[in-house]
């Protein structure tokens, strides 16, 4: 690590919010093409709890203040087609409490849960948005119950969640169900052709260190958090790439801290002769290998 401070800073409207780990960068947003964008905004904002930052007819932001959208919805009229693409949008609030409140609120609105689980590291719950795009809303355990391995590795595990606990400990349930200001985008879990090289793309090119795999399956984050990106090809080798226009993953948006780590991202992406779609002094837009596309912003610390 090139010299960073001992906590990694995310700076959300003002707020400076520091995690206990260190990393360069991050997942700021996601963007998803939908069908229906009044029904997905009314599902992330009354159902997940986020608040709409802004909205048009075409293209919705939705944040957890008036600054910074987590997730950006934008209008198609396309078919949704089977491709390469999203897996899950992890959404990461700050503590166990925090998750028994989305976990009693999506209860109480009736919305299907696809599973929970403790992972080790975390405690997660998933579910889908009305458009079938995975999502899990998790909370990270103290960073002393994670199981670090000399060499940096992160061992996650998959076993079952205690619902009752969470629920039973519940107190002070505020009447008008929003994420808390410190939530953000923890991860993003992609479905690709092939696991091991897209995950070895994003470790090269953006500086990632594998932190978990399986040969069917890989975890990588900056820093010593558990994951911040992660792939599997369990969809098999079959699908077509990304499609941007369509429903689902348009744009993944990667926030670099670093100037000099931001330019080397860049140089490696060239070397890699990834397709450029956009290229300004702060930001670059490129396409990986599976039609994925990536922004790459420099965001600097205060």
């Amino acid at each position: 690590m090139n010299g960073i401070i001992c906590y990694y800073i995310v700076i959300i409207g003002g707020l400076t919010l520091p995690y206990p780990y260190k990393a360069n960068h991050s997942i700021e947003s996601i963007t998803l093409k939908v069908n229906d964008l009044e029904n997905l905004v009314n599902f992330y904002s009354d159902i997940i709890g986020l608040t709409v930052i802004d909205k048009s007819s075409t293209r919705a932001l939705l944040g957890v203040n008036q600054k910074i959208p987590l997730i950006i919805l934008e209008k198609t009229e396309l078919e949704k087609h089977s491709t390469y693409g999203l897996y899950h949008t992890a959404i990461l609030v700050p503590d166990e409490y925090h998750l028994s409140l989305a976990l009693n609120h999506l209860l109480s609105q009736h919305i299907p849960l696809e599973g929970g689980a403790n992972h080790g590291y975390s405690n997660a719950i998933y579910l889908s948005d009305p458009e079938g795009n995975g999502i899990e809303i998790y909370n990270d355990k103290d960073i002393s119950m994670w199981d670090i391995r000399e060499g940096g590795q992160i061992i996650g595990i998959t076993e079952r969640l205690d619902i009752d606990n969470l629920l039973d400990s519940l107190v002070n349930v505020p009447n008008n169900y929003k994420l808390s200001e410190k939530t953000r985008i923890g991860h993003i879990y992609l479905s690709v052709k092939d696991a091991k090289i897209s995950s070895k793309l994003y470790q090269n090119v953006f500086g990632f260190d594998e932190k978990f795999a399986i040969p069917t399956a890989s975890w990588i984050a900056s820093g010593n958090y558990h994951h911040h990106l992660a792939f599997n090809n369990w969809a098999g080798p079959n699908l077509s790439k990304n499609q941007e226009d369509r429903p689902g993953i348009s744009l993944l948006t990667i926030a670099y801290n670093d100037d000099n780590l931001f330019r080397d991202s860049l140089k490696k992406a060239q070397l890699y002769q990834l397709t450029f779609l956009e290229k300004q002094d702060h930001y670059y837009i490129i396409k990986d290998f599976d039609g994925i596309r990536i922004k790459v912003v420099l965001k600097p610390e205060n």
